[in-house]
């Protein structure tokens, strides 16, 4: 596991000089870092990791009128070197199971030691920064290959996405595991993309099972992607393990629309499969995987006996 202390010291470092950077023109700034990382505690049980309250976005609001963009930037990487320093000196992060506990550790170090303070995506509406106070934060949990973000439900549109006649077993699945809330759901990183491999989503898979017992309330998993397609079986099969291994274990597919974001997401990195969708031969369509507590617990103690040897 990353060290501790090696977080507790970059963190500590990277806060105070940005501090003492912003402080001529933000004498306050230590206090407002402070009142913005609390003003974001407040969530509601389904706030997902996207939501600043108002009081959070007065905050920023207030130095974004009366000062430049590069200062409002360095001022929100303050924030997450601020968060990285608070989170891993608290009780929730000394309380992570061990597998998660490590691999948000080396999140953290990762956000620690990141001295850009111009970079574009520091501003409250970009994904990049949601995921990074997230992590800081632990409004997202580390998970080898994703990050979890236990305040989410299944949304019910999902049952009635191919229509009526085809809701019905959509429904009785959603209803055996027990109803649409709450569920752990997954998003790719782009900083973790390293990751994105058998054995990052494994860990992923392993991470969420250990953290049933964080939150027990949680009845399963779920991620929403074009790779989940079972068209990919033919079209991309390197990638089948995306979908079989939670497939072969319990968990349901259920088509979710077809076009959309999922064009652009299934042939940014692909020359093959970017030829195919011109063709024709290829559409891109989002399916979403559903993965019940129980039965995810029953493949991570199946894996890691299997592991164990």
């Amino acid at each position: 596991m990353t060290d501790v202390a090696a977080i507790q010291e970059q963190a500590a470092g990277a806060a105070d000089a940005l501090i003492k950077q912003l402080a001529p023109a933000l004498p306050d700034v230590r206090a407002r870092i402070a009142d913005f990382i609390r003003a974001c505690e407040p969530l509601g049980p389904l706030d997902h990791y996207k939501v600043f309250p108002a009081p959070a976005q007065a905050i920023v609001a207030a130095v974004a009128q009366t000062h430049d963009s590069a200062t409002l930037r360095r001022f929100l990487r303050a924030v997450l070197a601020s968060a990285v320093l608070q989170t891993v000196n608290g009780a929730r992060f000394r309380a992570l199971p061990p597998r998660t506990a490590a691999n948000q550790a080396r999140h953290l170090l990762r956000i620690a030691q990141d001295a850009d303070a111009q970079a574009p995506w520091l501003a409250l509406d970009q994904d990049l920064f949601q995921k990074e106070f997230g992590l800081a934060t632990l409004r997202l949990y580390a998970a080898g290959s994703q990050l979890v973000d236990y305040r989410c439900g299944v949304p019910r549109s999902t049952v009635l996405a191919e229509g009526m006649a085809r809701a019905l077993p959509k429904l009785l699945t959603m209803v055996k595991l027990g109803g649409f809330r709450p569920y752990f759901q997954i998003h790719t990183h782009k900083f973790n993309l390293d990751a994105f491999h058998e054995a990052g989503w494994e860990e992923c898979y392993l991470c969420c099972a250990e953290l049933y017992a964080v939150h027990p309330e949680v009845l399963g998993m779920y991620g929403s992607s074009w790779f989940y397609d079972p068209a990919l079986a033919t079209i991309s099969p390197r990638l089948a393990y995306l979908r079989d291994t939670p497939g072969n274990n319990g968990a349901a597919l259920m088509f979710v629309v077809k076009g959309g974001d999922a064009i652009n997401n299934a042939t940014a990195t692909s020359a093959s499969r970017r030829q195919l969708y011109e063709e024709g031969k290829y559409a891109p369509t989002n399916y979403m995987l559903v993965w019940g507590r129980d039965a995810q617990r029953a493949w991570a103690a199946r894996r890691l006996a299997a592991q164990a040897g």
